[in-house]
């Protein structure tokens, strides 16, 4: 079994990683892993390494490294604007985003979003984004950006070559009929159970968006960020 473990570059010393109390826990009582086991190591921003385990113990577990590289970035910037689901979908979606290539992750609040808000719930996003990118080997880490007001940012929307909000209204373009060749950034905008308002569709359209379909059948939130982001990635990575 090939092991991957995340860890910040500030932690990274020449040639040894002592790695956290958690991550030694998780490492010798359930992954069980021995002396002189090598391990893959690498810090969301493309630095990635060989590790061996040279120190093991219940509480710590120190790796000695060996080969060190570094990881190109993704070709391409695909930014998910996601209406805030509830909590259980939404560490769905933030699960998938990583593993279908989304380099930004962007919470927002819309007019039907129902979710409640929770700072504390913060911490525990970006643990389901870095044991997401352990687990598929992802090495540049998606940007997980605050919760902010769909209004707010919409100006954003023409940073980047491509701009798609999904929407079950007339008149929308079907995703798999969007030209992306050569295209190297583009943000995606998902909308909460419900679907954003005829207003909020316009104000995107309004700043740069094109709107788009996913078919003729009403797809939940979550799935619908799922699907759209597979066609993304296959037409821009």
């Amino acid at each position: 079994m090939r092991i991957n473990c995340l860890v910040e570059s500030a932690r990274w010393a020449e040639s040894r990683i002592v790695l956290s109390l958690e991550q030694s826990h998780h490492l010798a009582r359930v992954l069980r892993v021995t002396e002189g086991q090598e391990l893959t190591v690498f810090d969301g921003k493309g630095q990635v390494a060989i590790g061996t385990v040279d120190q093991l113990s219940k509480r710590e577990v120190c790796l000695a490294l060996c080969e060190r590289w570094q990881a190109p970035k993704p070709v391409a910037e695909l930014e998910l604007i996601q209406a805030l689901p509830k909590p259980d979908r939404w560490e769905w979606v933030l699960q998938k985003a990583v593993e279908l290539g989304a380099t930004a992750i962007r919470p927002v609040i819309t007019q039907h979003t129902e979710s409640r808000f929770s700072e504390k719930k913060v911490k525990r996003w970006h643990q389901i984004i870095q044991g997401a990118a352990e687990q598929c080997e992802v090495r540049w880490l998606p940007m997980l950006h605050p919760v902010q007001p769909l209004m707010e940012v919409l100006p954003r929307l023409n940073l980047y070559e491509r701009s798609l909000i999904a929407s079950l209204y007339p008149g929308a373009q079907a995703l798999q009929e969007v030209e992306l060749k050569g295209v190297q950034s583009v943000s995606l905008l998902i909308g909460p159970e419900g679907d954003f308002t005829q207003e909020e569709v316009d104000a995107a359209v309004d700043a740069g968006a094109q709107s788009v379909s996913f078919g003729p059948r009403i797809l939940r939130t979550e799935t619908a960020a799922i699907y759209g982001l597979s066609i993304l990635s296959h037409g821009v990575m």
